[in-house]
């Protein structure tokens, strides 16, 4: 694509961000769409990021990714934020409506998302979360606001385990779904459940030979195991599920998914999962 005086820009805002997919996914997205746009990263400093936010107006910018570790203070520089995002307390899609910044957060949503690519089913299934953090959060509130599913959270922090119940079990909310347990690790027992995901970070990196609660996971077959890291493509984690005969997933699907979600977001145009995960396959 020709870079000219037309040209609209997206930005992905954080620190680090040199390490992120997002502008391989979203530039190959704006070439099959024929869009004049690019996407670039932008490594902000905590002490600059309000003005960054600011720029997104100021410049024009179609709008921006939010991550680490600014998905929280964003939102206090925007003047929409959908309604899901407040549950979730977390904004990683910015859309610049005319000078307007509206806040969304395509985490949960691109979980889900990626799951009904491959036919997972949802609906009145219970899942069990390894976990409390703002992965955990945001997957635990998009799927009980769309689907009559029950699940358990698993963590070390009770209490950090217990803010998400609190939300979701809120009877002034309408959630189609509901937490039934909060446990820690010493009560992990994974009968009758149906989805297993690792939102922790143990298997990625230094931790790669580690499996999170590994003397409690007694795995059954035919149950969907999914864990959100996706470097390395497959965590030890997961090759210990597929020998018990467990249907694997990474991160790599909610990767794709939650970004698909932010390019419908900014153009009106969809993105086709598939395409863009074939174009991974070449790279990871």
């Amino acid at each position: 694509m020709l870079i000219d005086g037309k040209t609209k820009t997206v930005a992905l805002i954080g620190n680090p961000v040199e390490h992120s997919f997002s502008p391989f996914i979203h530039n190959y997205g704006f070439k099959i769409n024929n869009l004049n746009m690019v996407y670039i990263n932008h490594s902000v400093k905590k002490d600059d990021f309000r003005e960054a936010i600011q720029g997104i107006k100021a410049l024009g910018y179609t709008g921006a990714n939010i991550t680490y570790p600014y998905k929280t203070e964003v939102m206090k520089y925007l003047d929409e934020i959908s309604d899901e995002s407040k549950l979730i307390g977390a904004v990683n899609t910015i859309k610049n409506e005319n000078g307007k910044l509206i806040g969304y957060n395509t985490d949960g949503l691109g979980f889900i998302h990626g799951l009904m690519q491959e036919k997972v089913k949802i609906e009145n299934k219970t899942i069990c979360l390894l976990g409390a953090g703002g992965a955990a959060r945001s997957i635990a509130i998009s799927m009980c606001l769309n689907f009559n599913c029950r699940v358990i959270i698993c963590n070390r922090n009770i209490k950090k385990a217990e803010q998400i119940s609190s939300i979701i079990n809120n009877e002034d909310i309408d959630f189609l779904g509901k937490i039934v347990k909060v446990i820690s690790p010493d009560e992990l027992n994974l009968k009758g459940v149906d989805i297993l995901v690792n939102c922790t970070p143990v298997g990625m990196s230094n931790l790669s030979d580690s499996v999170p609660f590994e003397d409690r996971l007694n795995f059954s077959k035919n149950m969907v195991v999914y864990d959100l890291i996706y470097t390395p493509y497959e965590t030890k984690f997961l090759t210990f599920a597929k020998e018990h005969g467990c249907l694997t997933y990474n991160g790599l699907d909610m990767l794709i998914g939650q970004a698909v979600l932010a390019f419908e977001i900014w153009t009106d145009m969809p993105l086709d999962f598939y395409s863009v995960k074939k174009q991974f396959k070449k790279i990871i």
